[in-house]
């Protein structure tokens, strides 16, 4: 029987629809690369191997490209110093600033005021008819609710994400599922707009065997910092009498950008993993990701646009040995997920660390990432954030989530980058947000099923 490629599915349009549902087409299937396993190889030898449609590793253009947002982030500084501004008078005049621009996985956890290093200035909200005359938003919708709210003079300040349509994108390329059925884009609806840089595809990986969308998301990038942007100068401008017009915001950036930078001598080790990971779970593995203490990490490459339908699909138990378990972490020894860890390990499941070496200087006994049989430091060693703030044990604005997510795609970078080298396509979620995209998950999940990655 021919095999049926994903290319072939494509072309096929609405004939692949069809098909899946009379459960008539054909199946892909892996083929073996003849290519040797490499255990690790040096950045000279892993570019000369892209001889495929890519010249540039995988998790090197998930760095690069993260970096990029973050350095774009800094056009957005003075704008994020005149709006902490007006938010700091919001609050001393007895009003409230909401935040709702916490669209996405992660970004929905770090923005909670639950969240470690959280200062708790901006409320959390879903409805805008809460929202008072005096009160300042910002929030990713664009619908009449948010226009109603700046119309009895809340000052809304909408930001801009890959989640909701908006005018800086392709027109059509927003499912009608994440545009406005009235058809307001964010000028309509507010007074001003921040844009968090995050592309609109959601992805930086162009895998060209996955060509239908960039794959590896990166709106926890973008959003999250942007977040802490905001936080850390309406605190200056609260609590420092001489608060400069743009400070801690750019002190932040310029510290996540350091930390994120800081990866960069890893890479070698995250290719190792990712060779490893290719080659058990192309054996029959199974891919598990757990962050017990914190959610945001699991919930980043779980179901996610742009993220791999691998993670935390199928039974563990029936390829323990195989396994890899891949545990994110904003503590250094947090008990349950060092727990988990040792477990895992003693089914003979390969165990990914990631997290601080140290908390507000100390260095516990029984660390994840010694425990693990390798571990990635995330450079964020306070337990609260890298800004110091009287009443904030820890500090605030922390850097943990971004940092860490970032490795934990470029490890699933990588990963895909070792897999297609050895004829192992990966099937990756479809943004929902993307016309078509949920078509395109439905009509791939028999194959997916199939093909067990």
């Amino acid at each position: 029987m021919a095999e049926t490629s994903r290319r072939d599915i494509l072309r096929a349009g609405a004939t692949m629809f069809a098909g899946v549902a009379s459960g008539s087409l054909a199946t892909p299937q892996t083929t073996q690369a003849d290519v040797h396993d490499v255990n690790a190889v040096t950045s000279a030898q892993g570019n000369a191997e892209c001889n495929f449609g890519h010249t540039i590793l995988f998790m090197d253009e998930y760095f690069r490209d993260t970096l990029e947002i973050l350095g774009r982030l800094h056009g957005e500084v003075e704008h994020v110093g005149e709006l902490s501004a007006r938010a700091a008078s919001v609050i001393r005049n007895g009003k409230t600033v909401w935040t709702s621009m916490d669209e996405g996985h992660i970004a929905y956890y770090e923005h909670q005021a639950s969240r470690r290093g959280n200062p708790g200035i901006l409320k959390n909200h879903r409805k805008f008819d809460q929202l008072q005359k005096g009160d300042l938003v910002f929030t990713n919708y664009c619908n009449r609710s948010v226009l109603s709210a700046r119309e009895r003079g809340v000052y809304v300040v909408c930001v801009a994400v890959n989640y909701q349509n908006n005018e800086f994108r392709p027109a059509g390329f927003t499912d009608t599922t994440h545009s406005n059925p009235d058809g307001l884009m964010l000028k309509d609806v507010s007074n001003e707009i921040l844009h968090t840089h995050v592309p609109y595809q959601q992805g930086l990986v162009h895998a060209p065997e996955i060509p239908e969308f960039v794959i590896c998301p990166s709106s926890g990038t973008g959003s999250v910092a942007l977040f802490w942007m905001i936080n850390a100068e309406i605190v200056d401008k609260l609590t420092n009498p001489g608060a400069k017009p743009v400070d801690l915001s750019i002190r932040y950036l310029d510290t996540l950008t350091d930390r994120v930078q800081r990866i960069k001598p890893q890479r070698d080790r995250i290719r190792e993993v990712a060779v490893r990971m290719a080659r058990q779970i192309r054996d029959g593995g199974r891919w598990f990701v757990k962050s017990i203490e914190y959610k945001g990490f699991e919930s980043e490459i779980t179901h996610v646009a742009s993220g791999p339908r691998i993670v935390n699909w199928g039974d563990w138990d029936a390829t323990q040995e195989k396994n890899v378990l891949l545990v994110n972490a904003i503590s250094p020894a947090h008990r349950p997920e060092v727990r988990l860890a040792l477990e895992k390990q003693l089914e003979g499941a390969y165990v990914i660390g990631i997290g601080p070496q140290t908390l507000d200087g100390v260095r516990p006994a029984g660390r994840l990432i010694d425990i693990a049989d390798v571990g990635f430091d995330n450079h964020s060693p306070e337990s609260g954030g890298m800004i110091a703030r009287a009443g904030h044990d820890g500090g605030i604005c922390p850097t943990s989530g971004v940092v860490g997510n970032v490795i934990q795609q470029m490890i699933c970078a990588q990963w895909v980058d070792e897999m297609v080298r050895r004829g192992s396509v990966p099937y990756f979620y479809m943004g929902n947000f993307q016309e078509g995209g949920a078509e395109y998950n439905e009509a791939m999940t028999a194959f997916f099923e199939h093909q067990g990655f």
